[in-house]
């Protein structure tokens, strides 16, 4: 494998780095650097932001110490990252905000309702997201080796859509939308490709536009995208045509995961929706698994500890070789959406800093 490091985030109420000293990103780095690990990916903007931004549509909560501290220590993050030889990235999450200050409409709620997620075709989300990465770039392109552009749910229907997927459909000789949204319920047939190949499209033309974008800001470095495999019982869905994403961004690598970070269910599937599917069309894979993460698991599967979940990881990556790895998750410090310090005992463990290096441990035995 190329690369191997954790994926975590200096957004608020995520629940791991967000109220991160200097001293607690050198005792981070310092165990990554010596435990074997040779990749950080650091997600700077989520649900929330998590840098300082000179935009008043991005939320600014003076609790996150890169904020406060007017991303000194995002820069402490990436410059000492680079020190101990680790490569670095930046996460930009692009289609979900907080209703405050974003707000644009046609926003739908996401997580709780002080969220929203937007199409691609959102009237003014593609001005934001230029500006957004621009930012971005201006601000940490020196220190980056590579930026993961995410798009999560971006791909849904809406009523501004339908007159420009009839548009797109007349132009590829494909089905109208009202012939495609009237179709028989049966549990052996994905009623959805043209649609998916329309947003497909749409993601397309997103990246190529952030991509000619930051390449004019002077940044050379890597980008990714991550794409999205629901895992449902005796289900795996892929959101994105491959085949039409390598042909038109041969450059990009793509970041996949299980959506539900939990390796027990359609463990095989898993492997092949996000490694060899997207290695035979010609893609360069990137997966994402839990680190040290309290995210829930599905309501209908039993407790798991966080050893569990990392052996079957690390099996996993073992045999199918992805060219990197992430784990997502490398430290919880409040009771966070995704990491939580009080959750983090149901999991095995009652001290973040053990998890982390029990998990490195791991990793570096079997990998």
């Amino acid at each position: 494998m190329q690369e191997i490091g954790f994926w975590d985030y200096t957004c608020p109420l995520h629940g791991s780095l967000e109220r991160y000293t200097q001293s607690d990103w050198d005792l981070l780095l310092e165990d990554m650097a010596t435990g074997g690990f040779n990749s950080l990916v650091l997600g700077i903007k989520w649900l929330t932001t998590g840098f300082y931004s000179r935009y008043d549509w991005l939320d600014q909560d003076p609790t996150c110490t890169a904020i406060s501290s007017k991303n000194h220590l995002v820069h402490h993050a990436f410059q000492g990252a680079r020190k101990r030889g680790l490569r670095t990235w930046a996460l930009v999450v692009a289609t979900i905000f907080p209703v405050h200050p974003f707000e644009l409409p046609h926003g739908i709620p996401y997580w709780t309702d002080n969220f929203r997620v937007y199409d691609l075709d959102t009237p003014g989300l593609s001005e934001r997201i230029d500006l957004l990465f621009q930012e971005v770039v201006d601000l940490f392109g020196d220190e980056l080796d590579g930026i993961v552009v995410e798009l999560e749910f971006c791909d849904g229907e809406a009523e501004h859509r339908i007159p420009i997927y009839n548009a797109w459909a007349i132009e590829n000789n494909r089905p109208d939308f009202a012939t495609i949204k009237s179709f028989r319920l049966d549990p052996r047939y994905y009623p959805f490709t043209h649609w998916r190949d329309f947003t497909t499209n749409k993601r397309i033309a997103t990246l190529q536009r952030i991509e000619q974008l930051v390449r004019s800001c002077g940044f050379q470095g890597k980008l990714a995208s991550i794409i999205e495999v629901d895992n449902q019982p005796t289900a795996v869905l892929g959101n994105v045509n491959l085949q039409m994403l390598q042909h038109a961004l041969p450059d990009w690598s793509v970041v996949t995961y299980d959506s539900i970070y939990d390796r027990r269910r359609n463990r095989l599937a898993t492997m092949d929706f996000c490694i060899h599917q997207p290695r035979h069309v010609g893609l360069s894979p990137f997966y994402l698994t839990r680190g040290v993460m309290t995210f829930n698991i599905p309501l209908d599967l039993p407790a798991t500890k966080l050893e569990e979940q990392w052996q079957m990881s690390i099996e996993d990556v073992k045999t199918h070789r992805p060219d990197g790895l992430w784990f997502m998750g490398s430290d919880c410090r409040l009771d966070g959406m995704v990491c939580s310090h009080i959750k983090l005992p149901q999991w095995g463990f009652d001290d973040p800093r053990k998890a982390r290096l029990r998990l490195m441990q791991m990793a570096k035995d079997y990998l």
